[in-house]
Parts: C-alpha cells; structure tokens; sequence
C-alpha cells in the first residue's frame, strides 16, 4: 500500500449523496482554486471549488462544515467508549458491494458480556441503537453492532489520532489520502436522503404552543429528556417539553432545551433554576447552568439529532433520583458552586473566542473583497 494511503486525515460530507467520504484536498492556480479529490474515485467525481465563489462568511462556512478529520473504527475491546447522546458516522449498506457513511446519534446501548473467537481476540456482541442524522434512514432508529460504528473526531482529538487542522490549513497544502471502503457517489436523482447545512432545521422548540425556551448547558452526557422532565415535574409541578442536543465523543457534557407555553411556568421554573438558596446537580456531579432564556420572539433552532421526550419513550436509561438539589450551607454546595463558577468562565471565554473568530473571518473577506 502507498504511504500516502495510511495517513489519512480528513472526510467530506458530498454534495450529492450527504454521506462521508475520505478526501484530500489540493490547492491549484496559485490558491484560487481548491479541488476535492475523493479517494478510491476517478476525477470525473472531484469537486472544484474556485475561492472567488465564497463570497461570504456563510459561504466559507457552509464548506469547511462539510470537512473533519477522519472517524475512527471503533475496536470490540472499545465498545464501552460508545455512549448515548454520543454523535457517530456509521455505516449504512445499499447493498453488498454498496455501503455509505451517515451521521447517526447513539440513542441507546444494550450491553452484552463479550465473547472470544478463535485464537482468543474479543468479539463484541452489544447492539447499539442509532437515531441517524441524514441519508436513507435520516430521524429513523435502528439498531446496529460495533463494527458498523466510526467515532467522529473532534478538535481535542485521542492521542492515537493525529489533532484536527482547520479547513484553511487544508486548503493551503495538498493533504494526503486514505483508503476506505465507500460505494459511488450517487447522482441528485438517486438521493434518498438529506439535510440542509450543519443538519439545522427551520423549526421552533415547543411547537406552535409553547413560547417560552430556557437554555441549559453542562449536563451529563447521556442524559435522557425523561429523566430531567421528570425531576423537574416532581421538584416543581411544572411539565416542560425536555429537549437533548447530540455531542461528539470527545465532549464530556452536553446540553438541552426546556420549553414551557406559559409565562407563569416560565417564571417559576426559572426561580427555582436561578435560585441563589441552592444548585441542582446531575447524577454525574455536574452542576446545571442556565445560559440562556428566550421568547418566541427570539426563537432557538433545533438540529435533526436532539432528542426529546418523544423519541424516548420505548427506551429507558435510568431515573430521575440521580438529579438532586443541594442547597447553601453544605460542603456538596460549596463544591457546586465551584464547579459552576469554573464552567461559566470556561463558556464565557469561548463565547468570545467564538466572536473573535466571526471578527477575523470578517475582516479576511473585506480584505479578500478588496484585492
């Protein structure tokens, strides 16, 4: 095999099909032009991309989303490290000789006690069940086994995978290929399934009742809607609508929505949330933090991967009673509010990296507009 086979890097969402491929990417004509070259593909199936059609941040955006560094095949022995809430590309059979990468969000595991092949090597037998993002099955659950399952990297990528480079650094250097086994890319006629950029849905929380949303970050990652509905209705007698967004692997917490339709509800959910007598925290030893409360009139988008009560109601993942509330006064207390005190700096801080970040991409179009 060709060394520049064995380091690959990076995967690319196609237009055509919306599933993952492993690309790499060559800058031609001084930079102007970026090709998409897709391993294992002749070049009647590489994409040209000329920098003078991204005309906005948008633009550029909506292209590097379509970019990551190359999901790693999760291992019999590393089943354990596939969690619920969890985001995974896994792959998706046509047909024999025609298999697909999708997105897919882990929305249950049914642990199995392992079993050993001949000569002794470990053989998975959990089954996991994925609610997938895009493609032929896009918001349909099944269930799969380990070997169809590729953990997504992120930035803060494991140490046996080499970290993420940005888009831009890609695009400036004729990065190497992988060797992975994919089907043809399909035509726009024969797309099954899709979604649109960054897989978000024009669509309100709570539906065309509820108005009131309140945004919760630092939860466990596997949280379940039910689970927080249900602490929440009997600390309170509130019901809202509980709404879990997806995180990748390496996130160690993730985040949801609580969408109530009265201003009363609204009101006494977050005294309760807010109050300064005590904190709530998760079974985990995560302290709950409110980033951020909402009216219709400032609606939040929802992504094609959260779960909500809904879509867990065959499924169960534990009780309320690992939530608690402990008050002022406490050792467990003073420990919450530490906690708590660090994760709103650590979200502030990338608040304003996220705004530096839209400051500089900004000032680079001006610039590029002007040349």
């Amino acid at each position: 095999m060709s060394s520049w086979l064995e380091e690959a890097e990076m995967e690319y969402r196609a237009d055509l099909d919306d599933a993952w491929y492993s690309v790499r990417v060559a800058a031609e004509e001084n930079g102007d032009v970026l090709r998409v070259k897709f391993c294992g593909f002749s070049e009647e199936y590489d994409k040209v991309v000329r920098v003078s059609e991204l005309k906005s941040k948008r633009d550029i955006h909506n292209l590097s989303e379509r970019f990551r560094p190359m999901s790693v095949q999760v291992q019999d022995s590393d089943c354990s490290k596939v969690s619920v809430g969890d985001i995974v590309c896994a792959s998706f059979a046509f047909r024999e000789d025609d298999v697909r990468f999708y997105d897919a969000l882990v929305d249950g595991v049914e642990n199995h006690a392992h079993a050993r092949k001949e000569g002794g090597e470990e053989e998975c037998l959990c089954n996991f069940f994925l609610i997938w993002m895009h493609g032929p099955n896009a918001e349909n659950l099944t269930s799969t086994t380990v070997e169809n399952i590729c953990q997504v990297q992120s930035c803060d990528s494991s140490p046996n995978v080499k970290p993420k480079r940005s888009f831009l650094q890609f695009a400036n250097q004729d990065t190497r290929c992988a060797k992975r086994s994919v089907s043809k890319i399909c035509s726009s006629e024969d797309r099954i399934g899709s979604h649109s950029d960054s897989s978000i849905l024009d669509m309100d929380f709570g539906g065309g009742g509820n108005e009131y949303v309140i945004l919760l970050e630092n939860l466990d990652k596997g949280s379940s809607p039910s689970m927080i509905a249900e602490f929440i209705q009997r600390a309170t007698s509130v019901s809202p609508e509980v709404y879990i967004f997806p995180n990748i692997s390496s996130e160690k917490s993730t985040r949801g929505v609580l969408s109530l339709g009265s201003k009363k509800e609204f009101q006494k959910l977050t005294d309760f949330l807010d109050s300064p007598k005590h904190i709530i925290m998760s079974s985990g030893g995560r302290p709950w933090v409110i980033v951020e409360k909402m009216t219709r009139h400032n609606p939040l988008r929802a992504s094609t991967g959260i779960q909500s009560q809904r879509t867990l109601q065959n499924m169960s993942f534990g009780s309320s009673k690992g939530i608690k509330v402990v008050h002022v006064g406490t050792e467990e207390h003073k420990m919450a509010k530490l906690l708590k005190d660090l994760f709103v700096e650590f979200f502030n801080h990338q608040k304003r990296l996220h705004e530096k970040l839209d400051l500089d991409v900004e000032n680079i179009l001006q610039l590029h507009q002007a040349l």
